[in-house]
């Protein structure tokens, strides 16, 4: 069967597409598509497109879907590789709309798009079976496609958005019904209302999601604020996805714990940056307290990044332990380094920050990134310890934590290397490691969930031990402070690098040497945590880790500047190849029409033969024609009113190729479907009506 073919509009699809480009930041590229799609208004030429060339199209278009999903899934993480392809989606599919705008007719088949439906109908038509199909325009389904795509885009937060997107909807609303405008304003009018609600709604929603799922985690990586599970009941779940790998390039093995951000205040479960006054004012102008690193370029175009202000070019050329390391990054993401970095080089950034509590944070150039790091200073990053917040305990605390202090007699002892030593031969002896976590809050204040940890439960996961860390060596008089990151532990010996996962996110406290004038990493948690962890994860995930390197390395040696231009001049050679060879098709099977034809959007016969003079008697056996049923589809089914279909084929064939047929056209031609339609009128009017034929 047939169904309407209602195209959009006159431009509306060209107006869609520029709206799409604006959106997607993509306006050069959605200007070109345009004028390919609208140019069909006035060009004087189409092409006689049947079902198998609709099926070529949709195969070249998810040819082109399939290969731009592989380098999108190559060049960026999984989370958002659905939506890129979405945005994509208009261009991907341009080649279905091309078929329909310069096509002689108005609607494809469903089944075009279906391989095993076209054998099907493949199969029907030799036994000489009836077939349905459902036609349709596929300009349609082409108009959502394109405000899906545009809703993704990296502009559809600006406030012209949802105005656009009613505009355009409308269009294509007013065209199609033409009854009753005033109530389709309102409706228009009231749509738009509760879209631009939900929009907001939608971005509370997020924003409120966001915070909700940093609860219980320190691999947020918020440098303003960590969410401990202190407090919380279950089971601690961490992923097994590989995230960075490390190799040693100068000394025997990597550091054993790298930072993402460290932290100062804690207050009911949640760990918070805070500086002194005097800071708060050099730092107003920056967000979080970052400022750009100092660069040195000792190699022309490589420029080394400084985490200290005070180092020269003569630290940087004193022998340190280095590494390299490589991973996915997005901006404004840690850079997960050794409390002791020196100096950072050869990652591909538009900007590298550190704040004073030496927080590291990145804003790479692509989403893959690959670095040197140098280790091993004698001084840290960063900034030496405030005594009114490095010391601070919250009041809640103060009761429990003085009552330990002075029961391991942490104040009796000299130096910071014996404090802590005493806490982790405490922590070691007493307490178990334990991702099965047990503490609640309580509805009370007092005990707190850390109090309980440290009196009476006793067991607990590394944001106890080094929350309680912190804070011990606080009440001792030690300076301290709380970060979190990843211990290196897993070596992978054949490809000779150290693996970093999910798994192996951690928390630890940074203590401050006051005989060495300068912080160090203290880890509190007993040592065997680790193994715990590895013991109760699952085996190693090869097949994720293969392609993750896969995808990692292609990446890179893709974006590397020797391989970028190669790889750029086969893709254009071979992309200018195709549609090369698909225009020179196209131009020798070209049908130049009159230029009276119609829009490929407009309902109406481009041209009149001899056989429209059957409508009004085969109206009479047939009914009115419907909506959107050609006028060849409406006079076949006189074949089940014992009209020979032998004649009516001919005249059917002699019909077509009169009205589309680029050559002048044959007198002989017209007059044999004179007669044929001569022929056919005497045998319709011989017919009874239609109430006493079978």
């Amino acid at each position: 069967m047939e169904t309407n073919a209602h195209p959009p509009p006159r431009l509306l699809l060209g107006a869609t597409l520029l709206f799409w480009g604006a959106m997607t930041g993509n306006p050069f590229l959605a200007l070109l598509a345009a004028l390919t799609i609208e140019a069909a208004n006035w060009m004087h030429f189409r092409w006689d497109f049947n079902d198998r060339a609709n099926s070529r199209a949709w195969r070249l278009s998810m040819a082109l879907t399939i290969i731009t999903a592989a380098l999108i899934w190559l060049d960026g993480d999984r989370y958002t590789a659905l939506p890129k392809l979405i945005v994509w989606l208009p261009i991907l599919f341009l080649p279905l709309q091309f078929v329909q705008s310069y096509g002689l007719c108005n609607s494809m088949a469903l089944n075009s798009f279906s391989f095993f439906t076209h054998l099907h109908q493949e199969r029907n038509r030799r036994l000489g079976m009836a077939d349905s199909v459902i036609r349709f325009n596929f300009g349609n389904p082409y108009f959502v496609t394109l405000l899906i795509s545009a809703s993704l885009g990296t502009n559809a937060h600006q406030i012209i958005f949802l105005p656009a997107l009613i505009l355009l909807s409308g269009w294509l609303v007013f065209s199609r019904v033409k009854v009753r405008p005033f109530a389709l304003i309102l409706l228009v009018f009231f749509a738009g209302i509760f879209g631009f609600s939900g929009q907001i709604g939608m971005e509370k929603l997020y924003k409120w999601a966001n915070e909700l799922s940093g609860e219980g985690g320190y691999g947020s990586n918020d440098p303003t604020e960590s969410k401990t599970s202190i407090g919380s009941l279950g089971r601690i779940k961490q992923s097994s996805e590989m995230l960075w790998r490390v190799k040693v390039i100068d000394g025997n093995r990597p550091p054993s714990l790298l930072r993402l951000s460290s932290y100062n205040r804690f207050r009911a479960k949640v760990w918070r940056n805070r500086f002194p006054p005097e800071i708060e004012k050099s730092l107003v102008e920056s967000e979080g307290g970052f400022i750009g690193l100092r660069t040195v370029e000792r190699t022309l175009g490589e420029p080394d990044f400084l985490m200290r202000e005070e180092m020269t070019e003569a630290d940087l050329s004193q022998q340190r332990p280095s590494y390299s390391i490589r991973g996915a990054a997005r901006p404004e993401d840690s850079l997960p380094l050794p409390g002791s970095s020196s100096s950072v080089r050869q990652f591909d950034l538009d900007g590298i920050e550190i704040n004073p509590l030496g927080t590291v944070r990145i804003f790479p150039k692509k989403s893959v990134i690959e670095g040197t790091v140098r280790w091993g200073d004698l001084k840290s990053p960063e900034d030496d310890p405030w005594p009114e917040l490095d010391l601070a305990i919250d009041p809640t605390e103060q009761e429990t934590l003085d009552a330990i202090v002075a029961e391991l007699g942490l104040k009796d002892l000299p130096t910071i290397q014996a404090k802590t030593a005493r806490i982790s031969q405490w922590f070691r002896d007493e307490f178990t490691y334990t991702r099965y976590l047990t503490i609640g809050n309580p509805q009370v204040t007092i005990p707190t969930p850390l109090s309980i940890f440290l009196t009476n439960s006793k067991r607990g996961h590394c944001e106890y031990f080094a929350t309680a860390g912190t804070l011990l060596l606080r009440a001792a008089g030690a300076p301290a402070r709380y970060c979190v990151g990843f211990a290196i532990a897993e070596n992978d010996t054949k490809r000779k690098e150290w693996i970093i996962r999910g798994t192996h996110a951690h928390a630890w406290v940074r203590a401050w040497d006051a005989e060495r004038g300068t912080w160090i990493d203290f880890d509190p948690t007993p040592p065997g945590w680790l193994d715990a962890e590895l013991g109760n994860s699952h085996e190693t995930p090869w097949l994720a880790d293969a392609y993750q390197r896969i995808k990692e390395d292609f990446f890179l040696w893709r974006n590397r500047p020797a391989n970028r231009l190669a790889v750029t001049i086969v893709m254009w050679v071979l992309g200018l190849g195709v549609l090369a060879f698909i225009a020179r098709r196209l131009w020798k099977s070209k049908l130049v029409v009159s230029k009276n034809i119609a829009s490929p959007y407009s309902s109406e016969p481009p041209a009149r033969t001899p056989l429209h003079d059957l409508e009004k008697p085969a109206t009479r056996i047939l009914g009115a024609r419907p909506t959107g049923l050609t006028f060849a589809g409406w006079l076949q089914k006189l074949t089940g009113y014992d009209i020979p279909a032998e004649p009516l084929d001919e005249a059917l064939q002699l019909h077509q190729r009169m009205r589309f047929d680029p050559q002048p056209t044959d007198p002989s031609l017209e007059q044999r479907l004179t007669a044929l339609v001569d022929e056919l009128s005497t045998r319709i009017r011989r017919l009874k009506s239609p109430s006493n034929n079978p």
